[in-house]
């Protein structure tokens, strides 16, 4: 069994030349929304743990 490292690292270059061509810059209304949408993730996944971590606190258990 042997490795085409040559043949492999062609392969990633000429996949990510057709990535760039495809991809384009996002527009400012487009930022706003995905940093908007990140940010609200981030707040439901604290907000999750904090509920976790006061059902842990309040009933003793994992002490």
């Amino acid at each position: 069994m042997q490795i085409d490292l040559k043949g492999m690292i062609t392969s990633f270059i000429e996949d990510s030349k057709r990535i760039f061509i495809v991809s384009k810059k996002p527009t400012m209304e487009e930022y706003k929304r995905m940093v908007l949408i990140v940010a609200l993730g981030i707040i439901a996944i604290g907000v999750v743990g904090y509920i976790i971590y006061l059902i842990f606190a309040l009933t003793g258990v994992g002490y």
